[in-house]
C-alpha cells in the first residue's frame, strides 16, 4: 500500500530531473557559444563592429512589439520542429540538431563578439540579455526533451509558455529600461560611433552599412535570424549591417 502510494512520486522525480538536465545542457550551449564570441573578439577586436554602442530605441510600444515579434518567431523554431514530428525519426533528430545548433550559434556568437570588444560600454544597452538567453535555453531544452522522448505535449506547452513570458519581460526591459535616442540622433545617425560610416542608411533605426548601430533596438544584435534583430540575444534580420557580414546591428551598436 505504501509502495503503491510512493510509486507516482518516484516516477515524477526522475522525469523532473531529466527536464532540468535538458535545460541545463541547453543553457551550457548558449553560454558556450557566447563565450566563444567573447574569446574571439578579445583575440581579434576587428571581428566585431567598429561603431560604439549607442541608443537607437525610442521607448515606444511599437519598439516592444517589434522586438517581441521577432524574438518569438525565432524561438518558435524548436517547438515547430517538435510539432512537425522531427523527434520521431533519426533523420529528423539529426536535422533538428543541426538547425538549432546553427541557429543558436548565429544568435549568440555575434553577441559575444560585441561583448568581447565593447565590454562594460555595451552592458547598459543589454539588461534584457539574461532573460533572452534564458528563453533561448528553455526553447532548446524543450527540443532536447522531445528528441529523448522525455516530454509530454503538456510539458512542451508549459515550456513554450515559459519562454514566451521571458521574451515579454525581455522586450519590456529592452524598450523601457535602456537609453533612448533623441530627435537629433535620429536625424544625424552619422554622428554616432567611433568611425565614419558610408552615407547609406540600412533601416529605420538609422544604421549605416558596415556599422554597429541598431535599428530600433538597444545593443549589439547578432546577425542571426534568432530573436529580435533589435535585441542582442535573439538575433538580427538578414541584411543587418556589418563590415564583414551583410547584416545590420541592433541598438547599443550591433543590430537593427
Amino acid at each position: 500500500m505504501v509502495a503503491a502510494e510512493l510509486t507516482p512520486h518516484a516516477a515524477i522525480a526522475p522525469d523532473a530531473s531529466r527536464q532540468t538536465s535538458c535545460v541545463a545542457l541547453s543553457s551550457a550551449v548558449v553560454i558556450g557559444f557566447t563565450t566563444l564570441g567573447i574569446g574571439l573578439a578579445l583575440a581579434d577586436p576587428t571581428l566585431a563592429g567598429a561603431t560604439r554602442p549607442h541608443p537607437t530605441l525610442t521607448g515606444s510600444l511599437r519598439d516592444a512589439v517589434a522586438i517581441l515579434q521577432n524574438n518569438a518567431r525565432v524561438l518558435a523554431t524548436p517547438f515547430l520542429l517538435v510539432v512537425l514530428g522531427f523527434p520521431q525519426s533519426r533523420l529528423g533528430r539529426r536535422a533538428g540538431d543541426i538547425i538549432l545548433t546553427a541557429l543558436t550559434a548565429a544568435s549568440t556568437t555575434p553577441v559575444g563578439l560585441e561583448l568581447g570588444r565593447w565590454q562594460g560600454r555595451l552592458l547598459p544597452y543589454i539588461p534584457q540579455l539574461p532573460l533572452e538567453w534564458a528563453a533561448l535555453a528553455v526553447a532548446l531544452g524543450a527540443w532536447l526533451s522531445a528528441r529523448a522522448n522525455q516530454a509530454s505535449r503538456r510539458r512542451i506547452v508549459v515550456l513554450a509558455a515559459g519562454a514566451t513570458v521571458l521574451l515579454v519581460g525581455a522586450a519590456a526591459i529592452e524598450t523601457w529600461c535602456t537609453s533612448h535616442r533623441h530627435a537629433r540622433s535620429a536625424s544625424n545617425p552619422t554622428e554616432v560611433g567611433a568611425v565614419r560610416e558610408p552615407h547609406v542608411l540600412a533601416g529605420d533605426g538609422g544604421c549605416h552599412r558596415h556599422g554597429l548601430c541598431a535599428g530600433t533596438a538597444v545593443a549589439a544584435r547578432s546577425p542571426a535570424p534568432f530573436p529580435s534583430p533589435r535585441s542582442v540575444p535573439l538575433g538580427r534580420h538578414a541584411g543587418a549591417d556589418r563590415a564583414h557580414v551583410n547584416h545590420r546591428p541592433p541598438q547599443g551598436g550591433i543590430t537593427r
